[in-house]
């Protein structure tokens, strides 16, 4: 049986900155006309007698002139507040999955150590096995003692034994996925080139272009990319997506 198959047991389980905008709007009016000056004379008076007609000297009409309108400007200013985009990233993101540990936890780490930093990257676990016989609840484990402690579809076992190292309590394996519900819980989690859960294989053999890909046997399809990380498929055809992801050397049975 494949060491991928041994790790199905322990692990395999159902399941802007944004735009700022100015106008400015000038609105000015003018104008005027001047009115021009008239002259207008009296009208001529026809007598109906012989005597000699007299005209009556002219009237002068005095000119008005109007003052054009004083001109006003008026300037309006708007000016649009900033939008503002923001993309969330999930706290999650911090934990990158690696083949020597996960995020800045590294295998071999003491446990108390390992459990306080995820801690305080995704809150308080969801479960915790305690210290408990190798044999009893993740499959055949190395060392004397292992502990299981999970947030969502996150676990990570501790052992006093393993390929890490020996004779004292450690880190020394993750798995993530797959999924219980719809979507991974903590979502976010990814390698340092991307690979999360959902990734294609397409997308997992581009950022590993060594990774190996194998059909399904006992279990799922499976992907090997070195022994200390590894993970499984929903197939093989570069269509098919990223399951779960194991880093480091787990239990079997």
């Amino acid at each position: 049986m494949s060491r991928i198959s041994w790790q199905t047991a322990c692990m395999n389980r159902p399941g802007a900155l944004g735009l700022v905008a100015a106008a400015t709007l000038l609105l000015a009016a003018c104008g005027g006309d001047d009115d021009a000056a008239t002259t207008t004379n009296a009208p001529i008076v026809f007598a109906t007698t012989t005597v000699p007609v007299t005209a009556a000297p002219p009237t002068t009409v005095p000119t008005t002139t109007t003052a054009p309108p004083t001109t006003s400007s008026t300037t309006t200013s708007t000016t649009v507040a900033p939008t503002s985009t923001t993309t969330s990233v999930p706290a999650a993101a911090a934990l990158v999955l690696r083949d020597d540990g996960l995020g800045d936890a590294l295998f071999g780490t003491d446990p108390e150590e390992v459990v306080r930093y995820v801690q305080a990257v995704l809150g308080p676990p969801t479960a915790d096995s305690g210290w408990a016989d190798p044999f009893s609840a993740f499959g055949v484990c190395p060392g004397t003692e292992v502990r299981g402690v999970t947030w969502g579809d996150l676990t990570l076992l501790f052992s006093d034994e393993s390929t890490v190292s020996g004779g004292r309590r450690h880190f020394f394996n993750y798995s993530y996925g797959p999924p219980f519900g719809v979507s991974i819980q903590p979502a976010g989690m990814r390698t340092i080139t991307g690979i999360g859960i959902g990734s294609t294989v397409a997308e997992l053999r581009a950022a590993f272009p060594t990774v190996r890909v194998f059909p399904p046997d006992i279990s799922d399809a499976y992907f090997v990319v070195d022994e200390n990380f590894t993970g499984f498929l929903s197939g093989t055809a570069d269509a098919d997506t990223v399951r779960s992801v194991i880093g480091g050397i787990g239990c079997g049975e």
